[in-house]
């Protein structure tokens, strides 16, 4: 039977740090608008979802580039949905130089690929199947990614983009199969202090009467939604409202543990720039890429969000 109690006198130092810290490794996710909402867990599950062309992905690799370049943390990425090994590495080596990638003033030069590649090669890991005809699923990838450490150290996260490229042994219920590869990844994610970043696209998503827009799809608009909800600890839908701008709105459906932050709304705060590939929020009339907002509220420049919730982050 696999069942044990867990003796205190084996956890008792790692309660007494979670204790002091408040959780297990939650580092800054980059950005004020999501201090004291969404802090990223070293041990943390997040599950983004939205409508095609929204901006999933673009968000996804936002907070990972700020957990490697702040925080030394490495990534797998799977990620057949941004395209082949070169067109994933390109859109990484854009957004390490926020420049463009060829053809403008500017672009990245072959030197500039050249010194690059120690940084992306240590920090951002691409990974493919062995075998092309052979299934892979989630469960093969979360397990490599806990199992793998080179000369570099271990990998911290995977992200998987998307769920619907990878192989699901589904033999009787969607829902029973997804209550239980989620809840394994879930586990997994806690006992070997990984994160898990999952891209998952919804169903056909209704449009709203009053607005005559798509609604913007959440959890349980994702095939098995019920499942995603229950099984998810952060669930976000990233939003593109107007076309003709670069206003990006994200919503935090869910948020477990709550030491890591709050389900709410962040309409109108964040603003993805095309030519450096990279987001950026303004504060006090200041355009703050990643990690300048910190700086800003550090130098009494900025009182910063998270001071309008009583919960200390």
């Amino acid at each position: 039977m696999n069942v044990k109690i867990i003796d205190y006198n084996d956890k008792r130092k790692e309660f007494e740090v979670f204790h002091k810290t408040g959780g297990a490794g939650m580092n800054y996710a980059g950005f004020e608008c999501l201090n004291g909402v969404f802090q990223f867990a070293l041990d943390g599950v997040t599950d983004i979802t939205g409508t095609p062309a929204s901006g999933k992905t673009e968000f996804g690799l936002e907070l990972l580039f700020y957990q490697s370049e702040v925080f030394g943390l490495r990534h797998l990425l799977y990620a057949p949905d941004i395209g082949s090994y070169n067109e994933i590495r390109r859109k990484l080596i854009v957004k390490y130089y926020r420049r463009s990638f060829r053809g403008y003033e500017n672009s990245i030069t072959d030197l500039d690929l050249i010194n690059a590649t120690a940084w992306i090669d240590t920090y951002f890991l691409i990974a493919g199947k062995e075998d092309a005809k052979k299934p892979l699923s989630p469960i093969d990838l979360w397990n490599f990614t806990c199992e793998y450490e080179d000369k570099n150290g271990i990998v911290n996260t995977c992200f998987i983009d998307s769920w619907k490229n990878l192989y699901h042994d589904i033999q009787g219920r969607e829902d029973q199969y997804l209550d239980y590869v989620l809840s394994y990844r879930n586990e997994l994610a806690e006992l070997k202090q990984r994160h898990f970043m999952t891209i998952a696209h919804p169903k056909n998503v209704e449009f709203d009467k009053d607005t005559k827009k798509r609604r913007i799809p959440d959890a349980n608009d994702i095939s098995g939604g019920a499942s995603w909800y229950r099984n998810g600890k952060v669930i976000c839908s990233v939003d593109w409202p107007d076309k003709e701008k670069n206003d990006t709105d994200v919503y935090f459906s869910k948020i477990k543990p709550d030491t890591i932050g709050k389900a709410k709304p962040l309409i109108g705060f964040l603003e993805f720039d095309w030519r450096k590939s990279r987001y950026r929020e303004t504060l006090e009339s200041k355009i703050c890429y990643a990690g300048e907002g910190k700086r800003m509220r550090e130098a009494g420049e900025f009182i910063g969000f998270a001071s309008e919730t009583k919960t200390p982050f």
